[in-house]
């Protein structure tokens, strides 16, 4: 199943408001991840949970209206370039990716590391903005990428940004989603919170990618009323933990301080 995905089902079972067919269709959608390639019925099926019969439809309707493609020959689909209709309003009109795209840039290139913005997407963080250093040659993800936000800076950076309400109800998600794991994961996460509240940066070594560095900041509205992140890392090979917490993390805390006023849709 989508790794992140959300049983809504007892939320949404006695809404009469809620499309259940418009919502399995999104789910269809968001099986397409950056660098997932081409999906057959069979495979959208076990990503999404849905009835094989379910997906075929519903892959059959979203292919006549132009957002997925049909590749007969391999008998699977991939997002065909109208699905770029949908999202594209979002990145064009979020104005703190424009205001902040030059500064992380910079950052990047100044440091030989990698630059990253992104929001909550459930259970994971995406990235609606991300740049690297020129002579980076490796952690280049793309628009559209998400990671964990149980094992990323991003993630714990976001969470510690939450009122204790909001941050409790995620916690209490993803100790269901990672089960018996969450007993060691726990910790970590609530420790990465700490790191936010008490110096303005968490650091995440090797768990969200093995020898990956990364220091992560929220990235609050004025009103509070809008929350993201941001992180800043490298290879373990190019970047130790003393500069993260010395340097990289106090100058992406600077920067989100610098664009936190640009936040907003």
């Amino acid at each position: 199943m989508v790794y992140d995905q959300e049983d809504v089902s007892p939320d949404y079972a006695s809404d009469r408001r809620f499309v259940w067919a418009l919502a399995r269709g999104l789910e269809v959608l968001r099986a397409f991840e950056p660098g997932r390639g081409p999906l057959g019925v069979g495979e959208i099926a076990a990503l999404t949970g849905l009835p094989k019969p379910t997906v075929s439809r519903l892959t059959y309707t979203l292919a006549e209206l132009g957002y997925l493609r049909v590749l007969h020959k391999q008998g699977r689909y991939e997002p065909a370039p109208a699905l770029l209709a949908l999202g594209y309003p979002v990145l064009a009109n979020l104005r703190v990716r424009q205001a902040a795209h030059d500064h992380m840039r910079q950052l990047a290139q100044e440091t030989g590391t990698a630059v990253g913005l992104a929001s909550r997407d459930r259970l994971s963080m995406i990235y609606v903005e991300n740049t690297a250093s020129s002579a980076l040659a490796t952690l280049r993800l793309g628009i559209g990428s998400r990671v964990e936000m149980a094992r990323s800076a991003l993630g714990r950076a976001f969470l510690a940004a939450l009122c204790e309400q909001e941050r409790e109800y995620l916690l209490e998600r993803l100790a269901r989603r990672y089960g018996a794991a969450w007993a060691e994961l726990q910790p970590l996460v609530r420790d990465g919170i700490a790191q936010v509240q008490e110096r303005g940066f968490c650091i995440v070594d090797g768990e969200w990618q093995p020898d990956v560095r990364t220091a992560g900041v929220p990235l609050v509205s004025l009103d509070g009323g809008t929350i993201m992140a941001m992180n800043i890392g490298a290879p373990g090979y190019l970047l130790d933990q003393a500069r993260l917490e010395r340097e990289l993390g106090p100058r992406i805390a600077h920067l989100s301080r610098m664009v936190a006023p640009l936040l907003g849709f």
